[in-house]
Parts: C-alpha cells; structure tokens; sequence
C-alpha cells in the first residue's frame, strides 16, 4: 500500500469515527455559531440554515450581563423535547433586493422523514420565545436576518430515542426543497478537543486518529 493511499485512509478513519466523545465544559461561541449555520448558494437564489438547539443558549447567554441562569432555564424549559430552526430560501436581485421563496423543510433521520410541527400546533411559549429572540438573531446575521422562518421540530421519536441532538454521531440531514444541509455528529465545538501525542498539536474532538502521524488522539486533560 502506498503512503498516500495509507494516509488518506488514516485521515478518512479520523473524521468518519464518532465514539464516546466527551462533552465540552467550555464552549467557544464562535466556533458553535460557525458549526450551526449552514449557507448555500446557486446563482440568484440563497438557502440557510441555522440550528438552534436548547444547548445554544446556555453557551451563548452565559456570559451575557442581566441574563441569569433563571433565564437560561426558562429558555431550555421552553425547548425540552423540540428543536428550532432558523431558515432562509430567497432569491437576490439587483434592482429588488431579497425576495422570499416557498420552502419545504424536512429532516431525514435513517429511513424516516420527520416534518416541522404545523405553526397552529406550536406551543405558545415556544411562538412566545421566538418573537422574542427574532430581533436579537436577526440582527447577528445581517439582511438574512429579515428572511427568516422559523420552524419547530419534536426531539423524540416513537421508540424515546433522541432524533435531534448536537451530541448525537453521525449526521443529521436538513432538506430544503432540492438542497441538503448536513450537520456532522456531535458537533465539533461542543466536544473536547484532543491532542497528538506526536506534535502537540489540538484538533477536533471528533476525530480519533491524527490524519498526520496516524497517532491515536488523546484528551488534553
């Protein structure tokens, strides 16, 4: 086997293994925006995605002067059981601006194909909660921002596992119309990172070989 075949594999293995990642105590917001947001575009016509799982708002607020842990509960309280999305499907001209466009959302979990809640089914502290926060993540993300729509998803499944998760492995499918979003499981951002025992080097938490040395990764702690 060449050496190249051989590292491309190494590599292959380090981001394709997902198993018994260890939560991150401290999150970067940066970097867990970075992860949750997902843009496509096709000539005139933009789609995004932003995920808006309940873990979001214990790293994002954490830090925010007036916001107390009251308020970060009430907000995890309010979501327990559902998963919001934020998502953006309009087309760009020159002469008219943004220009919103019909959107069919789904996400394909293994063989089954889960729906938004309809917006008269919403909890109403949910619908409460959204408008609420509409203003503040409009604002982070610009003229998109005046895009959005929102959508509620239930967590579970019929079996009580699980569906939508950022500590989950594998992937979670987003499809908008004819485009898929995919998110990589768990989330990068919101794992501990680990280290190669060759160089020191920190890389992502969700990888169990270094793709360089081919060294098995290890926790920095």
């Amino acid at each position: 086997m060449s050496k190249q075949l051989f590292a491309i594999m190494l590599f292959m293995l380090s981001i394709t293994t997902l198993v018994a990642q260890q939560k991150a105590e401290k999150v970067e917001v940066i970097d867990m925006v970075k992860d949750l947001i997902l843009t496509k575009k096709v000539d005139s016509n933009i789609k995004q995605v932003w995920w808006l799982p309940s873990e979001y708002w214990r790293f994002a607020l954490a830090d925010t002067p007036n916001i107390g842990e009251e308020v970060i509960r009430d907000i995890e309280s309010k979501l327990k059981g559902y998963s919001l999305f934020s998502v953006v499907n309009s087309d760009i001209s020159p002469f008219e601006g943004f220009k919103i466009k019909d959107a069919v959302v789904s996400i394909v979990n293994n063989d089954a194909i889960l729906k938004p809640i309809p917006d008269e089914d919403v909890p109403a502290d949910i619908k409460e909660l959204i408008n609420l926060l509409r203003p503040t993540l409009a604002g982070m993300v610009g003229q998109l921002g005046e895009q959005m729509i929102f959508y509620v998803f239930k967590n579970n499944l019929e079996d009580g596992t699980t569906a939508i998760s950022p500590y989950n492995t594998g992937k979670l499918d987003i499809k908008v119309n004819d485009a898929g979003f995919i998110y990589r499981l768990p989330l990068q951002s919101m794992v501990e990172k680990k280290i190669c025992s060759e160089d020191q080097e920190q890389l992502n938490g969700n990888w169990e070989y270094c793709p360089w040395h081919g060294t098995k990764l290890i926790y920095k702690n």
